[in-house]
């Protein structure tokens, strides 16, 4: 019976330690009109609904308290009385969400918002204090690559330098879901991977991603061949992606309306102008569905290379067979029909390209 109760008693112990506590406090300007607080947040890292808790603004002040498996970034809203007089619209309640604050829920936290509405935060635990250090190499980076901030080079720059600095945190693997939730290019996710500590590898939101990530490396290992298809040009010409066969083509995925595809465009441009000399070119797969704004994007944009479409947006037939969820969107074909790249943009295709064509 000792033996039976000393386990247990361990087994209660590491479930208690494996809790994460936090305490919020808050505090508003005189100035604020606020009567409540909302705190959203994943309560675990199954991926299902966020949980929000409320408090009332009282004296300017609020506070939260709790415990969750592990440290999460939360949000914090204030509310603001509804304007007399407004209408019971669906939206109504998120217009008047105007005071957000964004921290991880670990140990004692102080957040006070000035007269602008400004957030600032202090205390906080390990996660808390990583997650300040990410907001201050973004900011500083900002100012080091104006150029590039916003786009997803900075953001793949910016995480991937953050990872490495704090292989053991949470922050560094929930920084990582821009990059693990939809289709994953494994050149940038995988040097992420190998920096995370052993304790962050075993994590649940990484073994979650991590079967992705390994079918990831085989679709681009050289060793899958790309689907054959074939579309009508501009023209009503039939191209088939098998007459590129003995040179490295780009089947590029885009749209007419895809804001992103447009922004990219340039950055395809010119890696089509730098090799195409050297056994490299692009073939474009759009999914639009009204011929007229395909050509004139075409002509807006400047593209030279080969244009395919059957007008049947995400129902294409090639679109589902590439499992194409989401544009811009790409696949690296090699001289003998196989996947040696995916989703290369920006500064990862040229990169790529280097590689490959630099000879």
């Amino acid at each position: 019976m000792k033996s039976i109760f000393l386990i247990g008693a361990v087994f209660l112990s590491i479930t208690l330690h494996a809790q994460t506590k936090y305490n919020i406090k808050g505090k508003v300007s005189n100035t604020s009109k606020a009567v409540m607080a909302v705190l959203s947040y994943p309560p675990d890292d199954k991926g299902g609904e966020y949980r929000a808790d409320t408090a009332t603004v009282k004296s300017g002040k609020f506070e939260f308290k709790g415990a969750i498996a592990r440290p999460q970034l939360a949000e914090l809203n204030l509310i603001e009385p509804r304007p007399e007089g407004a209408g019971r619209r669906r939206d109504s309640e998120a217009d008047n969400m105007k005071n957000v604050g964004l921290f991880y829920l670990d140990g004692n936290i102080k957040v006070t918002f000035d007269t602008a509405g400004k957030a600032s935060y202090a205390g906080g635990g390990k996660e808390q204090q990583s997650w300040r250090a990410y907001d201050k190499l973004t900011s500083r980076k900002m100012k080091e690559q104006s150029d590039k901030m916003g786009g997803m080079e900075f953001f793949a720059e910016t995480i991937s330098e953050f990872v490495s600095t704090h292989p053991d945190s949470y922050v560094s693997v929930d920084l990582m879901d821009l990059f693990t939730q939809s289709s994953i290019n494994p050149e940038l996710v995988e040097p992420m991977y190998n920096s995370l500590s052993k304790r962050m590898q075993q994590s649940e939101k990484v073994l979650g991603w991590i079967g992705k990530l390994e079918q990831a490396k085989i679709a681009v290992s050289g060793t899958v061949l790309a689907p054959e298809f074939t579309l009508n040009d501009v023209d009503g010409n039939p191209v088939s992606l098998a007459s590129y066969r003995g040179g490295y083509v780009l089947v590029d995925f885009w749209a007419s309306w895809c804001g992103p595809c447009r922004a990219e465009n340039p950055n395809l441009v010119a890696a089509y102008e730098k090799y195409k000399d050297k056994n490299f070119t692009v073939l474009a797969v759009s999914l639009d569905t009204k011929k007229d704004l395909w050509l004139k994007a075409i002509e807006e944009d400047k593209l030279p290379w080969t244009q395919v479409c059957d007008f049947k947006a995400n129902k294409s037939e090639v679109s589902i067979m590439y499992d194409i969820s989401s544009i811009p969107a790409n696949v690296l074909v090699d001289p003998n029909g196989f996947i040696v790249g995916k989703d290369l943009r920006e500064k990862a295709l040229h990169d790529k390209l280097e590689q490959l064509l630099a000879n």
